[in-house]
This record gives C-alpha cells, structure tokens and sequence, in this order.
C-alpha cells in the first residue's frame, strides 16, 4: 500500500516540439512511420520557433543512422518548390507563419534494396511572435507579472504587467518600489497594443551589468509587498524561452517523480532497482514517470554533495517516494511485492491530473549549465520548481544479496538537486509564486557541473511542485530531457 508521508510574476509560455520524417526511399514499399530501421531520417527541433531571426529550427538529416550536412542534401520549400538555401542546417526567421519543408538526398552507391534518391515528408516549423499579455482577465485586486524574469544585460528587458480587478493600468497610474530599499524607482517605459488595438504605457526593467532586482508594486491603498517581483540579469546569452503552440489548453501530459534511495552498499537495493528497471522497459509504465536514483547509502562513491536524503529524514536505503511527498516503499526485499506496490503506486498518482506543465530549453557553456524553464499553470495555486541533473553509465560494484541481474552499472543516477528551499533544508524547488490558472511563469537555473561527470551520459529531471491546502507542496508534474542541450516541449493530453 501506499503511505502518505510528508506533508511538509505571471509570464508567457512557449514551447517547441520535434518533428520527424522517416522514409526508406520514393516508391519503397516498407513501412513509412520512421521507426527504426529506416534508412533516410529527417527531424527539426523545436518546429516552434520565435519570429525575431535567433531562435533556431535545427534539421538533423541521416542516411542509415549517419548524419549528413548541407552539402549532402537539398532543402525545398514545400509550397512552391523552390530550393532554400540552409548552409547550417538551421531555420530562422522574422516573418510569422508556417513554413513547410522537404529533403531529398541522392544516394550516391545503392546497394541491394536502396533507392537513387530520397525524398522526405513534409516538415512544418512554426514561427510566431512574442507577445506581452495586455488583455483583461478575471483576477480580483492588484496583481503584477513580468514578461520575463532573467534577461540578458545590454540585450533583453523585463516588462511589467500591471493590473487592478484584471484591467491593465498604465504606467504612472501606481508607483513602482525597490523591494530591498523600499524606495520608489523610476523605470523607462515602451508602448505595448492590445489584440483589440487598445495601447498601453508599461514600464520595463533593463541593466547593463548582472544583477538580480526586485519589485513591488503600490496602488491606491493596495500594493504587492507580499509577492514582489525578482528579475535576475545576466551577461550570458539566455536561451530563448520556447513557443507555446497551445495557449488555451491546460491539460498536461502528467509524469509521477520517482525517487529511488539506493547505494552500492545496499545488498537488497537490487530488489528495488530489477522491478524499476522493468518499468522502464514497460511500455505501460515507462512513459508515467521519471526517476532520480539517489546514492545516499554511507559511504558511496556516487552520492552526491545535495542531501535530499536527509531532508526527508530518510536514513536507510532501499527507499522509494512518489511526487516527494509519498512512501512507496521502504525495507521490503522480495522483487514481486515491490514491483506489485510500485505499479500499484503509478496507478493511484495518475488518478489526480498534473496541475501544471513543463517545458524548457537549455545552454551549455563549458560546465555551466544554464536552462530557462517554463511552468504553465492548469489550476490557480502557488508553485515551486526543480532541475536535478543525472547521470548514466556508471560503474560500480553493487551489493547484491540474491537478486538476479547484472547491477553494476548505475544510470540515472543524482548529480545536483538544484531545488533547494531558500533558507530551508528542503529541496522541494524555488519558489515561482502564485499562478493564477493559464498564467505561466519562467525560472532561470545556472548550474555548475563537475568537470569529472560525463556530460554526454548526463541529462536533466525537471519538476514543479504545488502547495496542498494544508500549506505543503508536492511535486505535482516532472519531465526529462534527452541530453543536457535538448529542448523540452510543453505537452498536453
């Protein structure tokens, strides 16, 4: 069974989806969906992309699983035909629209059952605007967001949204205050138009120098002392928070968070990590959850310096929480019963749908990490987020008391549990604050990582928790990427 154990600046959202388009060759008569086997592959990621000429669709073209570059293919636009020119394999643009694609590749030897040339589907990318929501909604008092909360210095700004009982006000209508001074500042303004032509005069934040501010607002008799505002600037170019092709739709494709207490000194750890290692290859269960596998067993080469363990009280391995906030299981050493109340577990969180999606983008700079996430709010509440960066492949001899299988190579394994509770010794995520249902809101992690990890082996767990009405938070959705340069889409049931 399943025991409950702990109880313990509105922005817009976009995201960017992959498309792929697998084919054996023109006129072949094998199978066309691009599973694998399929000798010619072409995919773009993101294929929703911003209209402001930087945000990139990149295209990766194969022949038999090997890449090919621009001079080995031509690019067509599929409307009319005509060649495009794509000499980095990459899509960019200023114009909003849909733009449509296809490949073809010139086999240059076919052997036996190969085609002379290739063509593939048809490849859409969408490119769309980035918009300042300025339209009315139904949120009651004075509220405030920002259209972003990390910019780059001498690069990008930070608008301010200002509303009263959900009608925009302009600037100069309240005065803005330094959260740390509690002096009233004066912001330079930009005009910003409604989709029903109304303008509005807002104020922005911009800094030539890194630095993180923050805000709060004053109107009237009301103000936002309670949930100022916080803008981080820095001097490394920030990736481009990604498009969201479906703003009206707030059910998300939901992800259980798993994580596995576990060490190479734990002799019936292997009891728990056989029955998730099924899961994972069951198709059933693989795509509900994700999993972090912390080494927190005395004396552990792969334990890593962020003490989730002990901020759960948890002394003993194996261990298993759902969401960081359920007990799945702990000290049971029989394979069948674990695997019976891990299922079991998946079941009972998948009945409560994610109150939240997730999507992101990343950039790698030597061993900084930085990763713009995105969390869209389903329902109103206060949320928090969380980037855990994993590692796979590791080799270590594991204690094994007569589990049958090879346990000696260790993935998913915790590096850094970047969610650590300002002030607090809970990593249960920073605080993003209070999403109304629809609002989205972005949070920048720079992370370090360790120039002895192997980056190629490493990826990240993204998760949002959410405050019960008894004031705890749970996770309430999670999601992984590919790698630690992939992209991850915003996605919907």
């Amino acid at each position: 069974m399943i025991a409950r154990m702990f109880g313990k600046a509105l922005l817009l959202a976009a995201v960017g989806f992959s498309t792929v388009s697998c084919l054996k060759g023109a006129g072949a008569d094998d199978d066309n969906s691009g599973g694998q086997g399929s000798i010619f592959s072409v995919t773009v990621a993101p294929s929703a992309i911003a209209a402001d000429g930087k945000d990139a669709a990149v295209f990766d073209v194969r022949f038999k699983g090997n890449p090919l570059t621009s001079a080995d293919v031509v690019f067509y636009n599929a409307d009319d035909n005509s060649v495009v020119e794509m000499p980095d394999m990459r899509f960019t643009t200023t114009e909003p629209g849909d733009y449509r694609f296809y490949v073809t590749y010139v086999n240059p030897a076919p052997e036996e059952g190969e085609e002379a040339e290739y063509k593939s589907d048809v490849l859409l990318v969408s490119a769309v605007n980035e918009t300042i929501n300025v339209e009315p909604n139904d949120q009651t008092g004075l509220t405030s967001a920002l259209s972003t909360t990390v910019v780059q210095a001498d690069v990008d700004r930070a608008v301010f949204v200002v509303r009263f009982d959900g009608q925009v006000l302009n600037a100069g209508d309240y005065d803005i205050y330094d959260n740390d001074t509690n002096r009233k500042v004066t912001l330079p303004t930009t005009a910003v138009t409604s989709e029903t032509g109304i303008e509005y005069t807002l104020p922005y934040y911009s800094s030539s120098v890194a630095e993180t501010r923050s805000f709060w607002i004053s109107y009237k008799t009301s103000n936002t002392i309670a949930n100022p505002l916080t803008v981080t600037c820095v001097n490394t170019a920030i990736p481009v928070r990604p498009v969201d092709p479906q703003p009206d739709n707030l059910s998300f494709r939901h992800r259980v968070m798993i994580s596995q207490f576990t060490g190479l000194g734990c002799g019936y750890c292997p009891f728990v990590i056989a029955p998730l290692d099924a899961m994972l290859a069951d198709e059933n269960y693989a795509p509900r959850f994700t999993l972090a596998a912390i080494h927190s067993y005395p004396g552990d080469p792969f334990g890593p310096s962020d003490d989730v363990a002990g901020s759960f009280g948890i002394t003993g391995a194996p261990y298993v929480l759902y969401d960081m906030y359920y007990t799945v299981l702990g000290g049971s050493y029989n394979y069948a019963t674990n695997l019976k109340y891990l299922q079991e577990g998946i079941e009972d969180m998948m009945a409560n749908p994610a109150k939240a999606g997730i999507a992101a983008r990343t950039a790698l700079d030597g061993n900084t990490l930085i990763v713009r996430m995105v969390v869209k709010a389903g329902e109103t509440g206060k949320y928090r987020v969380g980037a855990w960066v994993l590692e796979d492949g590791l080799t270590g001899k594991q204690t094994n008391y007569g589990m049958e299988g090879e346990f000696n190579t260790h993935n998913h394994v915790l590096r850094r549990a970047d969610s650590k509770v300002e002030g607090s010794n809970s990593y249960l995520g920073h605080n993003i604050g209070l999403l109304n249902a629809g609002d989205s809101a972005d949070y920048l992690f720079t992370i370090n990582l360790d120039s002895s990890w192997n980056k190629d082996n490493c990826n990240l767990l993204l998760f949002v928790s959410v405050q019960n009405e008894k004031g705890s938070y749970y996770v309430t959705n999670s999601a992984e990427t590919e790698s630690l340069t992939s992209s991850l889409a915003m996605e919907y049931e």
